[in-house]
């Protein structure tokens, strides 16, 4: 570096206590990692123009500031864990308004006498927009930087996400039946979708893909127009595989096929494919995924609470497979937050596989981070904080009774944070959460807004 640039101004340093990059090998194909290696002390992280220009000791930093070096803001995270912004590879933002309707039902009842005639009821572009708000406040607020999202109104949930600040994978919803934003199965979702897409374009934070429901739901035809929309705009596709054993049975009887095997011999395994759920792989599909690179979003949680099983971690590790963690929406978690996501999914595997190994603190982490980056097709500008990546950081607050002592800040995350300790968030180099709270949101606007919005509805 020059003495020009040397004096050119960052926009942030960030003064990291523990520093947890999550950068190197991928700790999950590495059972010898020395946890320790994984961490460093007393850090300092330069912000410029959104990204991460310089990762060093603090003294070094801090000589570079007093000798002249300039900076527009500091942020003091000496008394916190800085890590990179947690990655929510599955989720459906505006279902935060279903919270806590219709729970302890049998799947079927809660998804066809429930969940979706209260969507047929209640889903207009005014609801997305209020849900999505509410996603990303949440979001925020429990240090998730990164949502991926298939909805309907994909162009509305945009608004609401770009309004947020926060990074978003956006996928207009595809499906057979007529749903709120494609009443006449006229074709309207690829015209919303052409729409967000377009308004991606430019955008550093706002992604794109198309998001066909589920096999189930979905006919060959249909299938067929995705993968050819998918092709044309170059866009990944987002899709349910495989969540229940029903769902594998139905497809087995009506095509011949497992879910993802249908998916593959349609050509859909040749276009970057993330899948949620795949509790019911075969070990001949978790081979189609390791081939093809399709990437799979885990989301424990919802599978605990709607009897879905729980999907085959060690398998797709071992064949290569990359996975990120999701919450899936709030009428099936309840939660969007992935602190207890990551606790519940390593110890889930333990007990699956009954091994205390199985899943450890740090692939957890990894699985919430550069997995989800990575799955989201996002890996070389975010999921970790190195030099040249775009700057979604979180700095979590050491400073509460369930994280002391703190011998290992890996274990702390997983197995004791909870999410309520994010003091700072960053997403392309701007503050969106500082002293615990969200600056891009008012929430009391939100909730009277939502209270009222409840007032007009019947839910």
């Amino acid at each position: 570096m020059n003495s020009n640039q040397s004096l050119k101004s960052w926009d942030v340093v960030i003064r990291a206590g523990i520093l947890i990059p999550m950068d190197g090998k991928v700790p999950h194909l590495n059972l010898n990692i020395v946890p320790e290696s994984l961490y460093s002390f007393d850090k300092g992280i330069a912000i410029e123009g959104g990204k991460i220009v310089k990762i060093d000791s603090w003294k070094n930093i801090q000589n570079q500031l007093e000798s002249g070096q300039k900076t527009r803001d500091f942020v003091d995270a000496s008394h916190c864990i800085v890590l990179p912004g947690l990655i929510n590879a599955h989720g459906h933002l505006p279902m935060t308004l279903l919270r806590g309707l219709g729970d302890d039902l049998p799947f079927l009842q809660w998804l066809n006498e429930r969940i979706l005639p209260l969507e047929g009821r209640l889903v207009t572009p005014e609801f997305v927009k209020l849900g999505t708000e509410l996603a990303c406040l949440e979001s925020l607020q429990n240090g998730v930087t990164t949502v991926a999202d298939m909805y309907y109104f994909e162009d509305e949930i945009l608004q609401a996400c770009k309004k947020s600040g926060i990074r978003a994978l956006l996928g207009e919803s595809v499906i057979d039946y007529p749903v709120p934003d494609d009443l006449k199965k006229d074709g309207s979702c690829f015209e919303i979708a052409l729409r967000t897409l377009e308004a991606t374009r430019d955008s550093q934070t706002l992604h794109f893909s198309i998001a066909p429901h589920a096999p189930y739901s979905c006919s060959d035809e249909t299938l067929k127009k995705v993968l050819a929309f998918s092709e044309k705009q170059n866009c990944l596709i987002q899709i349910h595989v495989s969540e229940t054993e029903g769902e594998v049975a139905e497809s087995l009887k009506l095509h011949k096929k497992t879910p993802l095997k249908r998916l593959h011999d349609l050509g859909l395994t040749r276009r970057p494919l993330l899948m949620a759920h795949c509790v019911h792989l075969t070990d001949e599909e978790i081979e189609i995924a390791a081939k093809h690179n399709c990437a799979i979003a885990h989301n424990p949680e919802s599978n605990m609470k709607l009897g879905a099983g729980i999907a085959p971690l060690g398998k797709f590790f071992k064949a290569g497979v990359t996975v990120g963690l999701g919450t899936d929406g709030a009428a099936s978690n309840n939660d969007i937050g992935l602190f207890g996501e990551m606790d519940t999914a390593a110890k889930l595997q333990k007990l699956a596989q009954k091994s205390n190994t199985a899943l450890r603190a740090v692939d957890a982490l990894w699985m919430a981070t550069r997995g989800g980056a990575k799955a989201l097709g996002l890996e070389a500008i975010t999921g970790s904080i190195e030099v040249g990546k775009q700057a979604d950081i979180i700095c979590v607050s050491k400073d509460f009774p369930h994280l002391q002592p703190l011998h290992d800040p890996l274990s702390a995350l997983v197995y004791a944070a909870r999410g309520n300790e994010v003091e700072t968030v960053f997403v392309n180099g701007k503050k969106l959460v500082s002293d615990f709270k969200c600056r891009s949101i008012d929430e009391q606007v939100l909730f009277g807004t939502l209270s009222d919005f409840r007032k007009t509805r019947q839910f």
